[in-house]
């Protein structure tokens, strides 16, 4: 994965698109969300897939807009750190921006091991 594929993996989440998004997670993939009420154990693909589906399906409900925009990507070799700040748009709001640190490991070109870590 390069930086453009990183790109279009952020683009992919903030549009719950799971299409788009299973070309880059590995079928055998771990996933963790600390500090995400409700998620206490790690996800696989599948779960991970559900819970984006799920939560856009939310913010759709509230005119709630998320947008991951990250500043800083990190690649080596099979090791990734992605820092960047979640943008959320809500209707008659200012928007907030939260800052966001993302540990990815690489399998055979796919993410295999995500460990989101949302700094909110």
């Amino acid at each position: 994965m390069d930086l453009l594929d990183f790109q279009d993996l952020f683009r992919a989440t903030d549009e719950g698109n799971g299409e788009r998004l299973s070309k880059y997670l590995h079928a055998d993939l771990e996933l963790n969300l600390p500090g995400v009420e409700g998620v206490d154990e790690p996800s696989d693909r599948q779960d991970y897939l559900a819970f984006l589906t799920e939560s856009n399906r939310f913010r759709e409900q509230r005119h709630e807009r998320t947008e991951h925009l990250p500043t800083h990507i990190k690649i080596e070799g099979s090791f990734v750190a992605v820092r960047g700040f979640l943008k959320i748009t809500l209707p008659a709001q200012p928007d907030q921006y939260h800052p966001y640190t993302d540990l990815l490991k690489l399998h055979q070109g796919q993410i295999i091991e995500y460990n989101i870590g949302y700094d909110i």
